[in-house]
């Protein structure tokens, strides 16, 4: 039997920054936790601006402001080969 893990993908760009951070979870409830854990870490860049969401699913959020700057997280599922 194969391990699956999870992956939490986190994309910011602001202004000319462009940031990505990844976390191997190895299970679904790790996961979930680094995903709003990052998600929360992720508006603190925004705090005051306004902007929309493009995507807000579970396992994949994305927000952004009027002039395109903002974050993507998501969580994958991995299965070693």
């Amino acid at each position: 039997m194969q391990k699956t893990f999870y992956l939490v993908t986190t994309l910011i760009e602001m202004s000319e920054c462009v940031s990505d951070s990844h976390t191997l979870c190895t299970t679904i409830e790790k996961a979930e936790k680094a995903f709003k854990e990052e998600i929360r870490t992720s508006r603190e860049n925004f705090f005051g601006r306004s902007g929309e969401f493009l995507i807000d699913i579970w396992g994949c959020q994305e927000w952004r402001t009027e002039d395109g700057y903002g974050y993507t997280v998501s969580i994958e599922e991995i299965e070693p080969k």
